[in-house]
């Protein structure tokens, strides 16, 4: 295995990872819901890491991909 190969697999499993573990409402724990334009804070959180999950796929696919 290359070195970049081992470099970029790093950078991925920690983007995901970081990602996985922000999924999680987890400072929302036990509190009362709150709604934002109609709809709860979890729904705008998990909206937050969709995007979030597209740019770090975008990023890691655009400088990390090799052409063959």
């Amino acid at each position: 295995m290359s070195r970049k190969f081992l470099r970029v697999g790093i950078y991925w499993v920690l983007g995901w990872v970081v990602l996985i573990i922000l999924s999680f409402d987890f400072f929302n724990w036990g509190r009362k819901p709150q709604l934002y334009l109609g709809l709860p804070a979890w729904l705008w959180w998990e909206v937050g890491i969709v995007l979030l999950a597209s740019l770090v796929f975008f990023l890691l696919s655009r400088f990390a991909w090799e052409d063959e």
